[in-house]
């Protein structure tokens, strides 16, 4: 044996029995079908499980970190309403309240109120508001007086608005009735000539937000300003609302809640969070307090001989009022008057004819002729769509209301009276709770007086003279015209028009109620969004604990920190080695052979026990290390490690040592090298006990 043999280490595994009933690698088998598919599917599940509640935890937590960050944030409104009488500005401050449980907890706060254009000793108006005259229908092809209408209310809305607010403060500017009526041309002049001003003011300004609004949108806003003041919108549970009656110049909004939905042309639905209300809602062109009095000039202009034409059309026509004072005669341009010798006939109301090409209307004399009766008369007149309607003749007053179309739903529940109505009550100093007799008992009282005392009696106003055929006319009008009963009347504040519904709709696009976020009610529990949200972030937390378990058996915290070699198998093991398990891996340490060469050895050997090549230890609580020789390379640069039953790990020496390789298909097992015999085996054990004696 050459000298290169004899310190030859074989790594052929030591007192291997020939029919071994052991493989040196232990073939794995694929997990069952049914069971593997079930597994696959559950962990499926609790991954798409936490996935949905991550994403709902983290809405949750946005939500709640903007609700706290915008609580402070308001925003501010400008609405122009450009009505028949004039030009109002309206400035209003919107927030949110969190701490509102109902559908709409948006606080607007109008910044007009309280506040006027002069002491409230030098006017008489019943608005404290900023205010431009004339009605902004009577502007067209007028580019100073429409510059001299709106700048000045642009103006005072910059003064009310923090400065830093008007880059993102809202202006709008809805023009109502008396735009409406005008013709299609001269409606689109001043729409684009306002929009040349607005645009250039400090507010944020769109094309789409100078325009006219219908009957029904003006209606609509009225509404939804009544009932948010009165707490009833969006209230949680759902509340009985408030009728609207917004009487203006032109026309009257008649706006209420109806349970009955067979009337579809006035139908509409709002929502407010999960609340939902169906209303009616519709506009009376004509109906207004100008409008009115225009009508009951146009009836008694029907009561003139038929040689008055002439006059009328010179404008030297005198007219007796019996709803005027004693001593007033005053020149007045009537807007619905038309000369019964015209291609129409008689004189209409409602612009379908009498708006053609007309701009101005006729100019006439007003004389005063007071007569109580025939004012109420005349005011009665007034209200009778039958008076002013060919399709709608000899309507009884008494047996169903007077002033709506059969086509149209007829008032029902409580009303508030607001603008118009308002105005009227202002003027006569009278409560909002005051009876329609009384109104009736102080319109007398007033007629009676002459045009000299009457005017001296009052603040300085416009249409002072008319207010003795307006205190008849809204009794007729509610009593006849709506068959309103004083126990559903209430007369509304000044505080409450319809702008303030326009700007609480835009605030609700601004502030939108999904983002504020507020006690949530489960199971008749209300719970906190602070407790909500660790209930969730908890649930998560145990979701991934479950997604972990499902995976691998148990969590990946609770696994082992080192790489176990072997594992305990409960069956009968048939290798020759009687070896405790789990092992462990241990430090590598090289053996000295006793000749001055250093090897290690790849076989298994006992620690503190007499080392050897092999190292081959038979007791029971011996521990096993696998070490390799580096000085003698096989041909295959393989070298072997074995266990009794199962294989932990194959070594390769390539041009590194120490990677690891575990089978991939249990087709693949460990051999030994054929080449070596057992009498090699044998003759090496007894060399290496020579050489260490």
């Amino acid at each position: 044996m050459s000298e290169t043999d004899k310190g030859m280490t074989y790594t052929k595994p030591p007192l291997q029995r020939e029919n071994a009933g052991s493989s040196f690698s232990k073939e794995k088998g694929l997990p069952g079908g049914t069971s593997f598919l079930l597994g696959k599917w559950v962990r499926l599940i609790v991954v798409f499980l936490c996935l949905l509640l991550l994403i709902f935890l983290t809405y949750m937590v946005c939500i709640y970190i903007y609700s706290n960050w915008s609580k402070g944030a308001s925003k501010f409104y400008v609405v122009l309403d450009c009505g028949s009488t004039g030009t109002r500005v309206y400035v209003y401050q919107a927030s949110i309240d969190h701490k509102n449980d109902g559908s709409l907890p948006i606080v607007m706060k109008s910044l007009t109120e309280g506040l006027s254009r002069k002491p409230s000793s030098q006017s008489g108006r019943a608005y404290d508001r900023m205010e431009t005259e004339p009605g902004f229908h009577k502007l067209v092809h007028n580019k100073s007086g429409l510059k001299a209408a709106i700048n000045p209310l642009i103006s005072w809305a910059e003064k009310q608005i923090p400065k830093h607010a008007h880059k993102t403060t809202s202006l709008f500017l809805y023009t109502t009735a008396g735009v409406r009526r005008l013709p299609s041309a001269d409606s689109k002049w001043l729409l684009e000539n306002a929009w040349s001003i607005l645009k250039y003011s400090p507010f944020v300004c769109r094309r789409e937000w100078v325009k006219i609004i219908s009957g029904t949108e003006e209606a609509y806003f009225a509404w939804t300003a009544l009932n948010y003041r009165t707490g009833m919108l969006g209230a949680i549970p759902k509340k009985a609302t408030f009728g609207a009656l917004d009487l203006g110049g032109s026309s009257l909004q008649v706006t209420f809640e109806n349970e009955h939905r067979q009337h579809n042309e006035t139908n509409l639905n709002l929502r407010i969070g999960v609340v939902k209300h169906h209303l009616s809602a519709y506009s009376l062109s004509g109906y207004g307090l100008n409008d009115a009095f225009d009508k009951s000039v146009v009836h008694l202009l029907r009561r003139l001989p038929d040689g008055s034409n002439t006059n009328l059309v010179n404008g030297k026509i005198a007219i007796k009022h019996p709803c005027l004072h004693s001593g007033y005669k005053e020149q007045y341009i009537c807007s619905q008057c038309a000369s019964k010798d015209q291609e129409i006939g008689s004189p209409v109301v409602g612009g379908k004819f009498l708006d053609k090409g007309r701009k101005a209307g006729i100019s006439l004399q007003l004389i005063g002729a007071p007569n109580w009766e025939q004012c109420s008369a005349i005011a009665k007149v007034a209200v009778n769509l039958s008076e002013w309607s060919n399709l709608y003749p000899g309507i009884d007053c008494d047996l169903q209301p007077c002033a709506l179309s059969d086509s149209l739903p007829h008032p029902y529940g409580q009303f508030y009276a607001m603008s118009g109505f308002f105005v009227v009550y202002r003027f006569f100093n009278l409560s909002s709770d005051a009876a329609l007799d009384d109104v009736l008992e102080k319109g007398r009282d007033f007629c009676e007086k002459t045009w000299e005392v009457a005017k001296n009696s009052v603040a300085p106003q416009p249409f002072i003279e008319q207010y003795c055929f307006r205190a008849p006319y809204i009794v007729s009008l509610l009593r006849e015209g709506l068959h309103i009963t004083d126990s559903q009347l209430a007369v509304g504040s000044g505080s409450i028009t319809w702008t303030m519904g326009v700007a609480l709709l835009e605030a609700g696009k601004s502030f939108p109620s999904r983002l504020g976020l507020r006690r949530y009610q489960i199971l008749q529990t209300k719970i906190d969004p602070i407790i909500l949200i660790a209930i969730l972030f908890m649930s998560l937390i145990l979701l991934v604990c479950a997604l972990s378990c499902v995976s691998n058996g148990k969590p990946r915290f609770f696994w082992r920190p080192y790489l176990p070699l072997f594992r305990h198998n409960s069956a009968s093991t048939t290798s020759v080695l009687n070896i405790p398990s789990p092992f462990r891996l241990k430090h590598w340490s090289p053996i000295n052979s006793g000749d001055g060469r250093v090897k290690t050895p790849l076989s298994p050997t006992v620690s503190g026990s007499q080392q050897t090549p092999f190292g081959l230890g038979h007791s029971l609580g011996s521990s096993i290390q696998l070490t390799e020789s580096s000085l003698y390379p096989s041909t295959s640069s393989v070298s072997h490690s074995y266990s009794s039953n199962s294989l932990g790990q194959m070594q390769f020496d390539s041009s590194s040592m120490g990677s690891f390789w575990s089978p991939h298909r249990s087709q693949m097992r460990l051999q030994s090298r054929r080449s070596q015999s057992r009498e090699d085996l044998n003759s090496s054990l007894a060399e290496a006990q020579m050489m260490k004696v």
